[in-house]
């Protein structure tokens, strides 16, 4: 029995700043990660996004946030924007205000200074895109705002971010707090199940995310394009396995993805499908299952990923029986790609069914993570073979001698077999669904693979 210690939450600094001084580069810096989406073009962080780093031996978290400007008011997004970043310095517990050293103080500047000093947080004021003694001198320029003490960086090259980091942990790390201590080395890693939000562009992403997650955590406007980098958000269930939801960017046709923010959005909603353990694949109900989400919904079964289909703004389409019908129509074709996903109508905008959603991710994560003894394994073999005899194939018999699990999410069975490729495509699929059958998990993909004995 392990013993049980009382673990300290970490503590969470926000970064803070105009669009494009380098917030989300110095995210990726402190944390260590690729996560955040950095470019040129000024407000594409536009969600709160969170990550742990460690500061010299203090556990912390770190959120990157989109930026503060005055000029954004005039766009549609910006208040949205401007009560992300509100919301996390609300969450912190100290605060990384940034300035860029090339572009000088900016009246948003000033008022982004006030904002810190009004919170009665611990603050601390970065000059980034310190890279050469020009610039060096210009950030001394930012004395005038009556900072005391300034930091000088540069979150691409690294220059001076060990001194930061002392920095944070010297004004976050409270009296007596040593830095990690002997609990931690206590301390398990607690597995989440990671699931990740994929559609169109307007699909509703974002909302179904929102209405999960019980909150506004998510940027959301009619604007297609509106969330453009994977954010993940972790949702805590006392009882049950925590779910990490991963909300992407939508995406489009290659065709029409030019912008090389956009590109780089749809990477990273790829990757984030190829590294979760269910896809819910979202389908706009006004508009029907388009070749687009078709295309999306193969990836998901390409990586054989446990999936949940669903027509959102269900709302909009449940008075009208016939579109109704066509809708069920085209949901029962995609079932024939995706036999093992179960399906379910909802509305993001009225919460239609929105409680759903966790009883079947739980269902389906159970079935993806299955595992069965190779005893009951070559038992249900047998009755396979006996419902159907491997057929001949370029004047062979083909056999199947024994099966055996030899991997998980999703379960993996390996058969053994005297001319395993010879084997022809449909009676893989007739071996994949016979197992799902009576091994009764009727909700996760089942990679087949033939060896020569």
């Amino acid at each position: 029995m392990k013993k049980e210690t009382e673990t300290k939450k970490p503590l969470v600094i926000a970064l803070v700043g105009r669009p494009n001084v380098g917030k989300s580069t110095l995210f990726n810096r402190l944390t260590g990660t690729r996560d955040a989406l950095v470019d040129k073009s000024p407000g594409l962080t536009r969600d709160r996004r969170y990550a742990a780093a460690d500061l010299l031996g203090l556990e912390a978290e770190i959120i990157d946030t989109a930026g503060l400007s005055a000029g954004a008011s005039c766009d549609i997004l910006g208040p949205k924007m401007r009560e992300q970043t509100l919301t996390a310095m609300e969450q912190a517990d100290c605060l990384c205000v940034m300035f860029d050293a090339r572009a000088g103080i900016h009246p948003d500047d000033l008022e982004i200074l006030e904002l810190a000093r009004r919170s009665f947080k611990p603050w601390t004021a970065v000059i980034n895109k310190v890279e050469n003694q020009e610039t060096k001198n210009a950030a001394l320029e930012f004395y005038e705002t009556g900072i005391a003490e300034l930091i000088l960086i540069s979150a691409k090259t690294g220059y001076g971010i060990e001194e930061l980091k002392e920095k944070l942990a010297s004004m976050c790390r409270q009296p007596g707090d040593t830095g990690r201590g002997e609990e931690d080395s206590c301390q398990t890693e607690i597995s989440a199940i990671r699931v990740c939000l994929t559609g169109r562009p307007n699909v509703g992403k974002s909302s179904i995310m929102n209405r999960l997650m019980g909150q506004e955590r998510m940027v959301v406007s009619h604007i297609p394009g509106t969330t453009r980098d994977s954010i993940d958000c972790l949702f805590q269930r006392n009882g049950s396995t925590d779910i990490v939801f991963v909300d992407t960017a939508g995406i489009r046709k290659r065709s029409r993805v030019r912008q090389r923010v956009e590109k780089f959005s749809v990477l990273k909603a790829m990757e984030s499908i190829r590294t979760c353990d269910i896809s819910i694949c979202i389908f706009d109900a006004s508009e029907g299952i388009t070749e687009q989400d078709r295309r999306l919904a193969g990836y998901t079964r390409d990586y054989a990923k446990g999936c949940i289909t669903v027509f959102n703004k269900w709302d909009l389409v449940m008075k009208d029986p016939k579109i109704r019908r066509l809708l069920n129509n085209e949901a029962a074709v995609m079932r024939k790609m995706l036999p093992y996903a179960p399906h379910i109508n909802i509305s993001a905008a009225t919460g239609k069914n929105i409680k759903k959603i966790l009883p079947l991710i739980d269902q389906v994560y159970r079935d993806f993570s299955f595992k069965e003894s190779t005893g009951r394994l070559n038992r249900i073999l047998k009755q396979a073979i006996l419902r159907r005899n491997p057929p001949v194939s370029k004047g062979h018999f083909l056999k199947l001698f024994y099966v055996t699990q030899t991997g998980t999410m999703p379960p993996v069975l390996t058969f053994f077999a005297n001319y395993p490729r010879l084997f022809p495509e449909h009676y893989r699929r007739f071996l994949e669904n016979f197992f799902r059958k009576e091994l009764d998990i009727p909700h996760t993909p089942i990679r087949i693979i033939l060896r020569e004995r």
